[in-house]
């Protein structure tokens, strides 16, 4: 019964660990954006970082018409904005792209206002042949 005792008290640090990882999944990761510009007639792939992961959440059991509902979601915490400026583009042409920049990451309520609260797309993307 003491050994139980003594393996139980040695791997509690462990486990706490483990479940901290799990709760806090929600980090910053990098990904590559590939930006098309038809103006200037280029096409580049820009690594930034985004915010990625899971946020812990409970469906209620009984929605309530009174309450309102919603869900936690990975968003940006902090965030700069970074600006690429194509080259070789004729005068007149829009030639910046200005794009954020992922400095921080909490789950919290998406903010439909200023952010798409959709699914980020796995999918890499490419530009179009023309």
């Amino acid at each position: 019964m003491r050994m139980r005792f003594v393996v139980m008290v040695m791997l509690l640090p462990a486990l706490m660990r483990a479940g901290s990882e799990c709760r806090s999944s929600c980090r910053l990761t990098n990904i590559s954006i590939t930006v098309e510009s038809e103006e200037c007639g280029s096409c580049i792939t820009i690594d930034t970082t985004a915010c990625a992961g899971l946020c812990k959440t409970q469906e209620r059991v009984y929605r309530s018409p009174m309450m309102q509902y919603y869900q936690n979601t990975c968003n940006f915490r902090e965030w700069a904005y970074e600006t690429y400026e194509f080259k070789g583009c004729p005068a007149g042409a829009d030639s910046v792209f200005t794009y954020p920049v992922a400095l921080s990451c909490e789950c919290s309520k998406c903010n439909s206002d200023i952010t798409d609260c959709g699914a980020l797309s796995l999918q890499t993307s490419s530009c179009i042949a023309h």
